[in-house]
């Protein structure tokens, strides 16, 4: 049998009381994904490490592996992404893609891609001045969580029929955009995107993240492209 205990760099993704003074903190790890962790005593005043396991800090933590969930033995802030608690708009915008990162990965089933992405998808957005800056880097983040599962949206064709011509629809169930004809003759279910959408989605899709704070973004192509997220990962999410 392996070792019980495991120290590894993890991103807090969530937390909730538990009992008198503990909490529960949802960590997504470089080695072993998702996981849940007991963190005791952490709520009461003279507590040293209620502060080290806020959402959006990364740690380097030493957990022990109980028969539900792990217990927090030891924990190193690494980095707190400050910013990101210091606007009600940047923390929303992370709590979207904390949720898209619980539908999408099974706990304990680790990629260190993954996690990587996470970590500079959080560290853009604690920087991000612009609400549409904030919501063009989470939204671009969580489709590149998408394209490391293999679900990135179809862009370069048909999705369902294989052909180059107008693009006119976006289809979850298919994963891409369909062409005026399929999305005519009721062929799939699909809604309607903008141009300004398209080209928007292309730009999320191909650009690094470090580059997204010089685009200029057009708030509705971005709520469209939100749709398109978020139907996205209700057809694949877990």
């Amino acid at each position: 049998m392996g070792s019980r205990f495991l120290t590894t760099e993890a991103l807090v993704i969530g937390s909730m009381r538990y009992r008198d003074a503990d909490r529960i903190v949802t960590l997504y790890t470089r080695e072993r994904g998702r996981l849940g962790a007991v963190a005791k005593g952490v709520r009461r005043t003279k507590s040293k490490v209620g502060g080290r396991l806020e959402p959006f800090t990364l740690v380097r933590t030493s957990l022990y592996a109980g028969r539900n969930l792990y217990t927090v033995v030891g924990v190193e802030t690494l980095r707190t992404f400050q910013g990101v608690r210091d606007e009600l708009f940047r923390m929303e915008e992370g709590a979207r893609l904390f949720t898209a990162v619980r539908h999408l990965f099974p706990a304990e089933e680790g990629s260190a891609p993954a996690f990587n992405l996470l970590v500079r998808g959080i560290a853009r957005l604690a920087e991000a001045e612009e609400r549409s800056v904030a919501a063009g880097v989470v939204l671009a983040t969580r489709l590149k969580l998408l394209g490391l599962l293999g679900y990135a949206p179809e862009m370069s064709c048909c999705a369902r029929c294989g052909g180059g011509g107008q693009l006119y629809g976006f289809s979850p169930s298919l994963g891409g955009m369909v062409c005026e004809s399929c999305a005519a003759a009721g062929a799939v279910s699909c809604f309607a995107l903008t141009g300004g959408a398209v080209s928007t989605l292309r730009i999320l899709l191909d650009n690094p993240l470090a580059e997204l704070e010089n685009l200029e973004l057009d708030e509705r192509a971005l709520a469209e492209v939100e749709q398109v997220v978020t139907q996205t990962l209700a057809h694949h999410g877990h």
